[in-house]
């Protein structure tokens, strides 16, 4: 008998906490599936993320990017056990940190761009939650060997964000227009979004480090306030840029099942 997708799926309990990457790579896909059932927007963000998660276990596989694999394999599993605990935490009536609150409340709204939406998932994801792993990976005096390995891994994120990018023009044009006029313009917000991500996730890194984990509660709480703040920014960029988005968001597609697709590649 053939699967009735209009029919709500049951909600069932959360997945076990992955410890592979092959692990983070099924969950990761759950959702997207489930999104493209559901016609869910968390679809942009774990389509894009699910990529680099690819990216990364190729590079670990290669064994010719990193200094010490077997510490990146743990890193990229940490990282991104936080963002699906974050999302089953919000889909399950609990409460997940202030910026992964304020990305999943704008699921809701069908006025942010999909720019937007990946944006604040990555805010969310790369300012607050990279820091986190990094220090649980490589605590204290560790943590300077893994300076490098969290460069290359930011890199590889950031080529893949530059490859999404030419993509989106099939699902957003105007924003393929404006790129078109500007090559450097939607490159430099990316770019200043991704570096002042890598630095701002590292300096928490250094702060949690030194700490024994029972003690980073409240320098965590304080920096995901900060990290909040930037999520209210891009969400609400001000009077100069609003007519700006109301023009991309005009002509962008209002179909987010082909929305995910396009950003999955």
């Amino acid at each position: 008998m053939p699967l009735n997708l209009a029919v709500p799926l049951v909600p069932s309990a959360p997945p076990a906490p992955p410890t592979t990457i092959e692990e983070v790579i099924a969950q990761e896909n759950d959702i997207i599936d489930q999104s493209l059932r559901t016609t869910g927007r968390i679809g942009y963000f774990t389509a894009l993320y699910e990529r680099v998660t690819v990216d990364v276990r190729r590079a670990i596989i290669a064994g010719n990017v990193f200094q010490d694999n077997a510490r990146m394999e743990k890193l990229d599993v940490v990282f991104a056990s936080r963002f699906l605990a974050a999302w089953n935490a919000y889909t399950s009536g609990g409460t997940p940190t202030q910026s992964w609150q304020l990305a999943f409340d704008a699921l809701k709204d069908d006025s942010p761009l999909i720019l937007q939406h990946l944006l604040l998932g990555m805010n969310a994801h790369i300012n607050l939650d990279l820091g986190i792993a990094a220090a649980t990976v490589a605590p204290g005096h560790e943590l300077a060997s893994l300076r490098e390995d969290f460069n290359r891994i930011n890199a590889l994120l950031s080529r893949l964000v530059a490859v999404v990018e030419v993509e989106l023009g099939e699902a957003s044009p105007r924003l393929k227009r404006l790129e078109a006029i500007s090559p450097e313009g939607e490159d430099k917000i990316f770019n200043f979004a991704m570096d002042a991500a890598r630095e701002a996730a590292w300096l928490l890194a250094e702060q949690l480090a030194p700490l024994p984990q029972e003690q980073w509660a409240p320098h965590i709480a304080a920096y995901d306030q900060i990290v909040a703040g930037l999520g209210k920014l891009i969400l609400h960029p001000g009077l100069l840029v609003d007519g700006l988005l109301t023009w991309i968001r005009e002509a962008e597609s209002k179909d987010i099942a082909y929305n995910i697709q396009v950003i999955g590649g």
